[in-house]
């Protein structure tokens, strides 16, 4: 609180000092209409200092931060917001939370869980697949024909058109078995090229690969990652192509040259989704389709395009290679979405990136959680010191605890935010969230 003399003080200068802001009633009410003069010397210190210092600030951080890229616009304009408005406003409602979201299974998801999922559990054996760095053929066959590199792609295409509660659950029990299984069952229905096909593919593009893909036929990899620039989207260092025609036939596409490294499943990957940085000099585009990121569709065999080898990152055995190449001749009918989505392929990765890193990472971690927590548990049970099990040390304690709290919360996340998906959003800032944390969280346990 201030004292008397103070307030007296600041009233006087004040009033020396800005007498006409005190005048303009449309701006300051009068002594008369103040509820008290302490009310009056607060909204003149609001007026005339905060206000003023706000103005200076905000004009200093708009000249020192950088301006937003056209990518960052893309981001931010991309998705949806949904109980993250809730969050933000500071007055979430647990109730609408549970009346809006409730992850489920259908009768078909809950049985492909219960027979198909567990039957390729027991076809793994992660100690073979470690030392051996590949899965049986058996293993192999049975994903391809149970449709497990297909679960995302609609019935209509010949896939299963399982809901996203479902997809995480079957990932999340691969995991338990073999995180090299969960790895190369996410990648087909998360990041690969498959659910942008359903959003953004033309006709003749669904007709041919959907099918393909939804029946193992064509396993699909995503060629994002360069040497020189890691995943970043916005910086395809070393993946260009041009807009050009064709030297003999005229017709128009795109020559491209690039070097992609760690692409999941490239090794027996039959179609890659290929991220290139376009630009279009002579202007042949035509005002149909733009300059920017570009999605082109390529199968194996494709000419000038190179597939392998294998490398093996962290000594994992999910298969891991190299797709590259100079000078690629790429029609525009190979171009995802055709000539008009040239230059729309950052907006493509943004809308669908919340499914592969708010949905399959944290698939992992609750897989890790539930596995490490429960093996680790009853191992302290059993593993004794002085004739008293380990699980009864207070350090001990104190571990699990940490462990069993970090792995609730991952499965409560993953759970709202398979609901969230499931309700047709697409929540940019909570998937952002939910791929940080549960993964750290998975690290921790």
């Amino acid at each position: 609180m201030l004292s008397s003399t103070t307030r007296r003080t600041s009233t006087t200068l004040l009033r020396g000092s800005s007498s006409t802001l005190a005048s303009k009633s449309d701006i300051l009410p009068s002594p008369l209409n103040a509820s008290s003069p302490h009310q009056l010397e607060q909204r003149r210190t609001l007026l005339g200092l905060v206000h003023a210092i706000d103005k200076r600030v905000y004009r200093w951080a708009r000249g020192v931060l950088p301006p937003i890229s056209k990518t960052e616009n893309i981001a931010l304009g991309c998705g949806t917001i949904g109980f993250d408005r809730d969050i933000f406003s500071g007055n979430p409602s647990l109730q609408h939370l549970i009346d809006t979201y409730q992850p489920s299974l259908t009768t078909e998801e809950q049985s492909y869980l219960n027979n198909q999922v567990t039957t390729l559990c027991t076809l793994l054996n992660d100690h073979d697949v470690v030392t051996q760095k590949d899965f049986s053929k058996e293993a192999w066959d049975y994903m391809r024909d149970e449709k497990f590199f297909g679960m995302k792609i609609p019935k209509e295409w010949g896939g299963l058109g399982f809901s996203t509660e479902a997809v995480s659950q079957v990932l999340a029990k691969l995991a338990t078995q073999c995180f090299d299984a969960n790895a190369t069952v996410a990648v087909p229905n998360s990041l690969g090229p498959g659910e942008l096909l359903v959003r953004y593919g033309t006709d003749e593009q669904k007709e041919y690969f959907l099918p393909r893909l939804a029946n193992g036929t064509l396993i699909p990899c995503f060629g994002l990652t360069g040497p020189h620039s890691g995943s970043d989207a916005t910086s395809l260092i070393g993946s260009d192509c041009v807009v050009s025609k064709h030297p003999v036939t005229g017709e128009l596409g795109v020559v491209a040259s690039f070097k992609k490294r760690y692409i999941t499943l490239a090794p027996v990957a039959g179609v890659v989704g290929l991220g290139l940085n376009l630009s279009d000099p002579e202007g042949l585009l035509g005002g149909s389709g733009d300059e920017g990121f570009t999605v082109a569709l390529l199968e194996r065999g494709h000419e000038g395009l190179r597939m392998g080898p294998r490398h093996i990152p962290l000594n994992a055995a999910f298969m891991n290679g190299t797709v590259e190449g100079e000078d690629v001749w790429i029609p525009m009918s190979s171009i995802l979405g055709g000539q008009e989505r040239c230059g729309f392929g950052w907006n493509m990765f943004v809308e669908c990136l919340a499914e592969g890193r708010g949905v399959s990472l944290p698939a992992g971690s609750i897989g890790a959680a539930r596995s490490v927590v429960a093996g680790v548990g009853a191992y302290s049970r059993v593993r004794k010191q002085f004739r008293v099990p380990i699980a009864e040390f207070g350090g001990i304690q104190e571990a699990m605890a940490k462990a069993g709290s970090d792995g609730l919360i991952t499965i409560a996340g993953g759970d709202v935010m398979n609901a969230i998906v499931d309700n047709h959003e697409a929540p940019m800032v909570i998937s952002s969230v939910m791929k940080q944390n549960c993964t750290e969280r998975g690290r921790r346990i």
